[in-house]
């Protein structure tokens, strides 16, 4: 099922730890309504922008795969609000600063470990975006 123009909701549920321990990361009808308005608002906006694929590394999760992979308790990713990404063609710092200028999103976190960095953003239907950005967020 298309989501927007580039974007499935294969890849926004998607996940290798789902797969492997058997979990069932079917998302709910509110939770596509979420998926569908953070691929519209953000990612779609996103991709078009940059002329190349995003690669989506976490989207949605169900409260099982959430605990799984050591999630919050709270996070949007449950909700089917938030999304991991990278962008292998571009500098990831340049992708943070254009959603930080241009995109509406509740939560923008440029994060990193020791092997890795990608960018988490989130985004509210309802309206009520926070417009939280934070640049070096430890993961």
């Amino acid at each position: 099922m298309k989501l927007t123009e580039n974007f499935t909701i294969n890849e926004l549920t998607y996940s290798v730890t789902a797969e492997a321990n058997n979990i069932d990361n079917r998302p709910s009808v509110e939770v596509i309504a979420n998926l569908k308005a953070l691929c519209e608002n953000v990612l779609q906006p996103l991709r078009n922008h940059l002329g190349c694929p995003i690669i989506i590394t976490s989207g949605y999760r169900c409260p099982q795969l959430n605990k799984k992979i050591g999630g919050k308790p709270n996070s949007q990713h449950l909700k089917g609000q938030a999304a991991d990404f990278v962008v292998p063609q571009k500098n990831l710092k340049d992708v943070y600063l254009y959603i930080k200028s241009f995109l509406s999103y509740d939560q923008l976190l440029f994060e990193s470990d020791k092997k890795q960095k990608w960018i988490h953003v989130s985004f509210c239907q309802n309206g009520h975006n926070r417009h939280q950005a934070v640049d070096n967020y430890p993961a």
